[in-house]
């Protein structure tokens, strides 16, 4: 913008003369003040802050610009500056310092023309390390691969291993799509190549690389994939990067067991053997189509070897998506592969994959005549802000590089089969046709050599921290000195720890603003999106193979494409407003004090002929700018890249790196500190007009770094397409795109269904956003129905989640949805099963990760049975298809539950024994299980002899069993009692019982035992009742009374007793007793039985012959026993008032018991009555005896008796009276 002019004074209109002066300012006199002037050298730059005039280093003002933009001039009221001995012009927001110096320094802030700096390092150099090359190969068909219709292909590579010990960090290399077989004839199986074909062996092409690292103590190991190559096209839905990324990781495990020492084989189809390590490397003869011999190497040679926490990996063309393939792949393992670099060299991007936590470094050819769109560029432009990582990411452009000379077996004159210039060898393009006059082409060996440096110097820098190598990568555009003045650009996006970013300009923003004729919009990709795109597209008129930003990926054509901010105007300023953008610095990007570069990414727009150009500033807090051409600091940046007037492919559209080093930012007087915008204002380069366009990308703060990556398991993204009926107008399908694991950070990826706008399925694509913790989303893509027949059975439409980040793209990132034809097919198409009612997708997901059961009605038929199978938890409508083992047995439709029920019959010539029975939904693929055994049938029959046994006698029970295959075992019943088993011979098996049966009812049954190939069979019931006979008892005792301690006998008598028992009771008490040859017993009540009155009571127990009797009873009475007493004194005398001993004595024990209870004491005093004198206690161990002591304390004859309490078993008695005479 123009600085505002600052009025004079109406008095101050016009100037006296000068009253002090210099070579380039004056002061004069002017009314009511002094007016200062300042000449200029050339035009201030257009900048926010104001400029003013300083003097003798003081400011007096905010400075008015003179139209012509050639002088300042300030009016003041201060006399002093009639005195002035210095004056210069100055800024407002700065402190005094000098505009001229700041303007001579903007002006040398950068050469005129970009030139590339020359490294000494040679990354390419040969090291101190020996190295032994041998070839390993486990045969043509030993390993599966992933994603390719079940093809088999080789394990098979070059090893370059140095000779000294050791661990070493590990470089996989892996060839690109080329020919396979050559020469003769391919088989129709396209792999493994025929007898007498050359088996090309593209992996040994990288013989230069392999060798710079291992002569520096790198492990290199160069893979073969041409099973993959034959396939890919074919078979692979994504075109062979899972198979090339799975095969690099397998690899890695063949590798481990190695360094381990482990047994390593692999068994090789086309060979039917088994093929170890040691077989593996003993072929050592030249490879087909080459001269030189490998070096012997033994199994033991590789233990210890490889440093698999230190991988890197390069991939050319279809491997460089192969190896972006195995770093997303890994990182869905639980334990990942040390993973820390990958190279991807020419590659094709077909599904956009983002790469998180691993350094990247992209070469793209520009003279690529094969990947002529560069497609490459989008792993960089995807990766950089997809993820929370800590890498590098860096793109190397090799101007004059083609396709296929990075590989010598690729290349004419090196090898002798299937090689070719890619961008065509007679080509006279003059930019990439190698008989162009002009053309800019490195020769095949100084192209060989480029990629060998550039290569090897990567590794050496991610794994092995040679840092020398930043500048070839970091976007500073240094080439090794050894190649001679190659034409390799560089461009990068510093890891985030090395990164302070302050705009990607994928979006608008208020700190972006542009003023004067200028305009910013955000746009993505390229015109011709066959979806409504959320941005403009940045392309309209272009081929996109020029535009490998926006270039369309196969795998997801709509999906939006590297936004940046196109900055397009159509004059260099409006009025006095220039045209310009304005980027205001957020204040936690302002400190750029630790940085050492401002960095933006620039390109001249589509419209731009030849070049155009921007000025570029930086103002700090205080309003002290920075200015520069763009031009004077990347020409590159603002110049269209070489074109041709044959080739639509060349003059691409290619973002550049545009460095600003901070260290030019403080030359000029700004405070690193507090940068607050950075302007782009228009300009006129080499169009020479005043019209221009370019985009912006990346502006940030930057240091170069390699930043630290991260071996770590991160969420996959994934898709689920289902397989859906067209219906009878629109209407759409159910995609469900999931996470393996819920993600404790957003996740966002971009869903494709890749459909027309006329066939069955539709064109779908929309962004999926997941919140932490959510696992499912559904997109809808469109189904165009209809009512008529078709030729073809169905419609498959290739559907993706690509361009991901928060998750890396899963081994289920790309499916097929089916569009089913359900109105009919006509000619020879066969119809598809019935698909079904589509259900929620994400529960039609969460089933499919289940396992729902079949049941049977019959679990063990016999071939030819018809058995009914039911199985749940399909759609409704859903055709399921049953199988036993690999057999159909048909299919039937799911009621609207989502049950189905299939009565089939067996075959009669199923095969016999356990088989797996599987229910397949044909529209969602939900399996259900269960099992069947198919056996031959058998019969059993039973017989039992004698046919009416009696109660106890032997007998013999004997099975008959019929049937095909009737060896086995019969088990023998009585009811739900096994009785015994008996193995079958010559049809029968027998079981005695020698003890036969007792009284009952008895349900004999035999039972054959399921054999392998044999059916259970249970026999026919025999039934046997057996009845006992009747019985009577009689009971005697000898008393019906007994006195304690005398017992008393007794006797029973039975009918029918059979020898048998008798249990006799009375009380609580029971005995038994056995029967005599006259059936009766006898038996005693003891003599302890204690007093009472008893019922006695017999019942004969029975036998196995005789029912029970019943319950004969007699009444019994025990009465107590008598007893005496008798009361004892020492002589007949006793002294009044003295004690004397009196002893009482209860007598009649018996049967071993003594009386027990009390005993009290009485005297009767002369001339008085009885008195109790002492209540004792008479206990067992008394034995019928106590004593105690009284006195009498009166003369005369005292008398004295003892009474007895008695007990529950003896009577109660007194004792005579004894007299005792009491004296003084």
């Amino acid at each position: 913008m123009t600085l505002p002019l600052v009025s004079l004074p109406t008095s101050a209109s016009a100037a006296d003369a000068e009253l002090a002066s210099g070579p380039d300012w004056a002061v004069s006199q002017a009314p009511g003040g002094y007016l200062v002037t300042v000449d200029l050298d050339k035009k201030l730059p257009m900048v926010s802050d104001a400029p003013t005039i300083e003097v003798d280093g003081r400011s007096i003002g905010i400075a008015t610009e003179a139209a012509d933009g050639k002088s300042l001039s300030v009016f003041t009221t201060d006399p002093g500056v009639a005195k002035a001995d210095d004056v210069e012009a100055g800024w407002f927001s700065k402190p005094p310092t000098g505009i001229a110096a700041r303007l001579a320094a903007a002006a040398n802030a950068a050469p005129l023309a970009a030139e590339a700096e020359e490294l000494d390092a040679n990354p390419a150099s040969t090291g101190t390390y020996d190295i032994t090359e041998s070839v390993y190969n486990f045969g043509a068909q030993s390993i599966d691969l992933a994603g390719i219709g079940g093809i088999k292909g080789e394990m098979q590579g070059k090893i370059y291993l140095p000779k000294t010990g050791g661990a070493r960090p590990t470089v996989l290399l892996l060839h690109g799509r080329h020919t396979s077989c050559s020469t003769g004839v391919t088989p129709a199986t396209r792999w493994p190549c025929n007898p007498g074909q050359i088996n090309v062996p593209s992996f040994a092409g990288y013989d230069g690389t392999a060798r710079a690292l291992a002569s520096h103590g790198y492990a290199v190991v160069s893979i073969a994939a041409n099973a993959i190559n034959s396939n890919d096209n074919q078979l692979a839905l994504d075109q062979g990067a899972q198979a090339r990324g799975q095969l690099l990781l397998d690899t890695l495990t063949m590798l481990d067991k190695a360094g381990k020492g482990q047994s390593v084989s692999y068994f090789d189809a086309q060979t039917n053997k088994d093929v170890t390590l040691a077989d593996a490397l003993a072929d050592q003869q030249p490879l087909p189509g080459l001269t030189e011999a490998t070096q012997p190497m033994s199994p033991a040679d590789l233990v210890g070897r490889f440093d698999l926490t230190n991988v890197g990996m390069m991939g050319h063309s279809r491997g460089g998506e192969g190896v972006t393939s195995a770093a997303t792949l890994n990182q869905a393992l639980d334990k990942p592969w040390g993973i820390k670099t990958i190279l991807p060299l020419a590659p094709v991007d077909f599904a956009r994959m983002t790469v998180p936590n691993v350094a990247m470094n992209v070469i793209l050819p520009y003279c690529d005549g094969d990947v002529s769109n560069q497609q490459g560029q989008h792993m960089l432009d995807d990766s950089r802000y997809a993820f929370d990582d800590d890498s590098l990411r860096s793109g190397v452009w090799a101007m004059g590089a083609n396709h296929n000379f990075f590989n010598t077996v690729w290349t004419p004159g090196v090898y002798g089969y299937s090689v070719s210039d890619d961008w065509g060898a007679t080509s006279t393009d003059a930019v990439c046709g190698p008989r162009g006059a002009t053309n800019i082409r490195m020769t095949a060996q100084e192209q060989y050599d480029m990629g060998t440096a550039y290569m090897a110097g990567w590794f050496r820098m991610t794994l092995g921290g040679e840092k020398q190598f930043l500048p070839m990568f970091d976007g500073s555009g240094a080439v090794p000195a050894v190649l001679n003045g190659e034409d390799v650009r560089s461009v990068s996006t510093a890891p985030s720890s090395a990164r302070t970013t302050i705009t990607s300009f994928e979006s608008t923003s208020s700190l972006v603003r542009p003023v004067g004729s200028a305009t910013a919009t955000v746009c993505a990709s390229a015109a011709g999106r066959t979806v409504p795109q959320a941005l403009p597209t940045c392309t309209t008129s272009i081929n996109t193979s020029a535009a490998p930003h926006w270039t369309p990926a196969s795998n997801g054509g709509n999906v939006p494409a590297t936004p940046v901010t196109k900055l397009a105007w159509t004059a260099l300023s409006a009025g006095q407003t220039p045209s310009e953008l304005r980027v205001g610095v957020p204040a936690k990007a302002r400190n750029a004090g630790t940085a050492e570069r401002l960095s933006v990414k620039i390109a001249a727009d589509e419209s731009v002929t030849t070049g155009t150009d921007l000025t570029l500033s930086v103002i700090d807090g205080e309003g002290a700018t920075y200015s520069s051409k763009v031009s004077a600091l990347n020409p590159l940046a603002v110049n269209r890249l070489p074109a041709s007037g044959t080739s639509a492919l060349l003059k691409k559209l290619v973002l550049q790196q545009v460095d600003v080093p901070t260290s030019a930012l403080k030359d000029a007087g700004l405070d690193l500190s507090d940068i607050r915008e950075v302007r782009f204002a228009a300009a006129t380069g080499a169009d020479a007009t005043p019209t221009g366009a370019v985009y912006l990308s990346d502006l940030a703060f930057e240091s170069s770094s390699v930043g630290t990556p991260a071996v770590k398991t991160e969420p996959t993204i994934n898709v689920l397409a289902p397989t859906v009926a067209e219906g009878n107008a629109p209407g759409t399908a159910d995609i469900a795109v999931y996470l393996d694991k819920k993600a404790s950070s957003s996740v966002t990826g971009y869903v494709s269904t890749l459909g027309s706008a006329t066939g069955r399925g539709g064109i779908t694509m929309e962004k999926v956003t997941f919140a932490p913790g959510e696992t499912c989303k559904v997109v809808s893509s469109p189904i165009l129905g209809d009512k008529l027949p078709s030729t073809t059975d169905s419609t498959v439409i290739k559907t993706s989640v690509i361009n991901t980040s928060g998750a890396v793209m899963g081994s289920k990132a790309l499916g097929n949805l089916v569009v089913r034809e359900d109105d009919g097919v006509t000619g020879s198409a066969v119809a598809l099963p019935a698909a079904g009612v589509q259900g929620d997708a994400c529960a039609e997901l969460a089933a499919s990760a289940t396992t729902g059961s079949v049941t049977v009605s019959d679990e063990t038929p016999a071939p030819g049975d018809q058995v009914t199978f039911t199985a749940s938890g399909y759609r409704s409508g859903e055709s399921v298809a049953f199988a036993i083992g690999t057999m159909s047995l048909g299919s039937a439709l799911a009621d609207a539950s989502g049950t189905v029920v299939l009565t089939a019959t067996l075959p009669a010539d199923a095969a016999l024994g356990e088989a797996a029975v599987t229910a397949v939904g044909s529209g969602t693929g939900f399996t259900s299980t269960g099992s069947v055994a198919v056996l031959n049938a058998t019969a059993t029959t039973l017989a039992l002899s004698p046919e009416i046994p009696e109660i106890n006698e032997s007998a013999t029970l004997t099975a008959t069993v019929t049937g095909a295959d009737t060896a086995g075992t019969v088990e023998f019943f009585d009811g739900d009692s096994s009785l015994g088993t008996a193995d079958v011979k010559a049809g029968s098996a027998t079981l005695e019982v020698p003890a036969g049966f007792k009284a009952g009812e008895h349900s004999f049954t035999a039972v054959f035992g399921q054999t392998a190939s044999a059916q259970r069979s249970e026999s026919n019931v025999v039934g046997l009742t057996l009845t006992k006979g009747k019985s009577g008892i009689a009971l005697i005792l000898a008393a019906d009374t007994s006195v304690y301690g005398t017992g008393v006998k007794g006797s029973v008598a039975v009918a029918n007793g059979d020898g048998g028992t008798v249990t006799v009771s009375y009380g609580s008490t029971s005995v038994t007793v056995k029967l005599g040859d006259a059936d009766t017993a006898t038996f005693s009540l003891p003599k302890t039985l204690n007093a009472g009155t008893y019922d006695v009571k017999a019942v004969f127990n029975g036998t196995d012959k005789v029912d029970p009797s019943g319950v004969a009873t007699a009444k019994h009475v025990v009465k107590k026993k008598a007893t005496t007493a008798k009361t004892s004194v020492p002589g007949s005398k006793a002294k009044k008032g003295k004690n004397f001993k009196v002893t009482s004595y209860v007598r009649g024990a018996t049967a071993g018991t003594y009386p027990t209870g009390t005993v009290k004491v009485y005297v009767k005093k002369p001339g008085g009555s009885y008195v109790l004198k002492r209540t004792l206690t008479l206990s067992a161990s008394s034995k019928g005896v106590v004593s105690t002591k009284v006195k009498v304390t009166k003369k005369g004859t005292a008398r004295i008796k003892s009474v007895y309490s008695g007990n529950g078993n003896y009577g109660k008695v007194t004792s005579p009276v004894k007299a005792v005479k009491i004296t003084k």
